[in-house]
């Protein structure tokens, strides 16, 4: 008979976005290797977007309890007179006193984030679904962090065994030290982050580079289990050469990715090639990378969310795939790598040299990584005339492989069974 976990997150579809990606694709296979998962969520969360194709992914019959939420976006919504969900990608932007305020607010009253309004009844619910289903372990994915406050809630009231996943860093995080937060709060909040990290019974993350940030100077043990694909996800997409050359970037752009030298690429581009290429962001983008876009006068196209499944075509039936990562972070291994070595298109990645995107995509040979400083003119031009020739990237499967998420669920199942002994 299987054991139960309950699996604490935020992000359940319809919720859209990587943020759903890694507790969906376990709870998918995780009865495979003597696990059957059991959902607390929120009712009413503040997705940036909804994908309804990821229903498909949600296990048969299993069981998910929701809770209502309050967060500090709500305030925003009210503020602006609007109804529609608000990201938080939002407030790292600029904007009226209002709306500064609303930030100061989030900062200094809400740690360790806005998402914490659920908390309170979701320890209460949690308890109750611990009893009543027999649970053996409580399993939490965050960002966001304020979950894992959740987990030592229940371990207190219970004696459940906890196990904390992290897919990004807490205090050392670059969206939160852009946040106006007075010294003695982000004192307080590193405080929160050493407490979580002693008193969870196991512990997780993406790359070694979070772990190292994770772990600062706490004795404690990390799991590493990167990100991966579901190769499901793929079966039905097979790359279609069409008559332009295109360059695809799916997720969000914060204002320190903006990739000023990919325009300036571009801008330098002959005409005779940049009539044959067709480039393409989706998701959403700080203010500042749509206007060097523009400085520069070429057509690159933003468009909003799309479907994951859509995301997936996107990516297969690109001919370069790009990818960036923040000066400075060369821990990052953000989900959406690994979905595009899946697709098996060139990499474009623009991110710390050193870093374990570099060494990632190299490995698969996937593409190329570059800093933000470099010139891509000669670089697209490159993947261009191997385009006209009807040359395309043969990566490593096999370094690829070890991606797929049956492996990674495999290894975190491995993982439950030795925290509960």
């Amino acid at each position: 008979m299987n054991k139960k976990v309950l699996i604490i997150t935020y992000y359940w579809p319809p919720a859209g976005g990587p943020g759903v990606q890694r507790v969906l694709k376990f709870a998918k296979y995780l009865p495979e290797f003597g696990w059957d998962p059991i959902i607390l969520t929120v009712d009413n969360g503040d997705y940036h977007a909804t994908d309804g194709s990821l229903l498909k992914d949600v296990p048969k019959n299993i069981k998910v309890y929701k809770v209502k939420s309050f967060s500090v976006l709500d305030l925003y919504k009210k503020l602006k007179g609007s109804k529609k969900q608000i990201s938080s990608f939002e407030l790292t932007k600029k904007g009226g006193i209002g709306f500064k305020l609303v930030k100061w607010i989030r900062a200094n009253f809400f740690i360790p984030d806005a998402r914490k309004g659920w908390n309170r009844a979701a320890v209460k619910i949690g308890a109750k679904v611990i009893r009543d289903e027999k649970i053996d372990l409580v399993f939490i994915s965050s960002p966001p962090h304020s979950l894992q406050l959740i987990g030592r809630k229940l371990k207190q009231k219970t004696g459940v065994k906890w196990f904390a996943d992290f897919r990004d860093p807490w205090t050392d995080a670059f969206w939160d030290k852009n946040l106006p937060r007075l010294s003695v709060l982000h004192k307080f909040n590193m405080f929160l982050e050493k407490k979580i990290m002693t008193s969870a019974d196991s512990l997780s993350s993406v790359s070694l580079g979070f772990i190292e940030l994770l772990k600062k100077d706490n004795n404690v043990d990390f799991n590493l289990i990167p990100n991966g694909f579901d190769s499901l996800d793929f079966k039905n997409y097979i790359y279609q050469r069409c008559e332009k050359f295109r360059i695809t970037y799916i997720g969000s752009i914060a204002n320190s990715q903006n990739p000023i030298n990919f325009f300036k690429g571009l801008y330098e581009l002959p005409d005779d090639i940049v009539k044959d290429i067709e480039v393409n962001f989706y998701g959403l983008f700080d203010s500042s990378v749509v206007d060097s876009a523009m400085r520069y006068g070429k057509s690159v196209t933003f468009n909003t969310y799309i479907s994951h499944e859509d995301a997936i075509e996107k990516m297969v039936n690109s001919e370069i795939l790009l990818l960036l990562i923040p000066k400075n972070t060369k821990g990052i291994l953000t989900g959406k790598l690994y979905e595009y070595l899946a697709a098996k298109s060139f990499i474009l990645a623009i991110a710390p040299i050193g870093s374990e995107i570099e060494e990632t995509v190299e490995a698969c040979n996937s593409g190329i990584t570059i800093n933000f400083e470099t010139d891509l003119t000669n670089i697209i031009t490159e993947q261009y005339r191997l385009w006209e020739q009807n040359i395309r990237l043969v990566p490593n499967s096999e370094a690829i492989i070890k991606f797929k998420r049956e492996h990674l669920t495999m290894k975190l199942a491995q993982l439950f069974d030795k925290a509960v002994g």
